[in-house]
């Protein structure tokens, strides 16, 4: 007679406890609560260190812009605006960059050409076509009689940062200030042209903008960090934009 296998019986097969399922449930919620936000810190340094290298790349040709043109590409407005898209003229009529970096960190948004939104930059400089027909960006003298001009070039290229909110006020005054020069740029009730630096210091998402300046951004008479930037043409007015 050959004997069969027991096979045992339901009633015999112990399972996992109400109590035992709640504390593996518990435990891994905990172990997702430590890792998430090391994640999501991981990803906001990952796009902090994105938005950099393409400022840079940026700069460089912006950089070679100038050598070629004597001036830097004027005002960009990050949807491009029908009146500012300086970085545009980075892309034609000549090709410093085949395709503009779009800004991270300015979410879901698109620029009128139906593109994300593009970085954001002051200027003083002016497009190619007004170039050629001879009109240029210069600053009076302060008491010149009869009345001297001299050029300052300069620009601040700058990215939202993780707060995704523009901090920098005025940039299309810069590096002046839209105020007496007896004014504090500083003051925000004072219509000056002002932006802060973010820090990651101070913790990853918090405010302020991720900067690249060139040229002589220390002219003029604008604010960085609460800090009064008072240079070369600080008296004077831009004349002939």
């Amino acid at each position: 007679m050959i004997n069969s296998p027991s096979v045992p019986s339901v009633r015999g097969i112990k399972g996992f406890t109400l109590i035992e399922l709640l504390v593996v449930i518990a435990i891994i919620l905990i172990l997702i609560s430590i890792a998430l936000p090391n994640f999501l810190e991981a990803q906001l340094r990952a796009k902090v260190a994105r938005v950099t290298a393409d400022l840079r790349t940026i700069t460089t040709a912006l950089e070679t812009y100038y050598i070629d043109w004597g001036t830097y590409p004027d005002d960009s407005e990050d949807e491009f605006d029908a009146d500012d898209h300086g970085l545009a003229q980075l892309t034609t009529p000549l090709t410093y960059l085949t395709e503009l970096p779009f800004d991270v960190f300015i979410g879901g948004g698109k620029a009128e050409d139906g593109h994300p939104v593009y970085f954001e930059m002051g200027s003083t400089g002016i497009d190619p076509w007004t170039l050629a027909y001879g009109f240029a960006v210069s600053n009076i003298v302060p008491g010149s009689n009869p009345p001297k001009t001299y050029k300052i070039d300069a620009y601040a290229l700058y990215s939202h940062g993780p707060n995704q909110i523009d901090d920098f006020d005025g940039e299309g005054d810069f590096p002046f200030s839209d105020c007496t020069i007896n004014c504090n740029p500083c003051d925000l009730g004072a219509d000056g042209t002002n932006t802060i630096s973010y820090n990651p210091t101070n913790g990853t998402r918090s405010r302020g903008n991720i900067h690249m300046f060139g040229g002589e951004y220390r002219s003029g008479h604008w604010c960085l960090d609460g800090v009064v930037i008072r240079g070369r043409g600080a008296e004077s007015r831009p004349t002939g934009r």
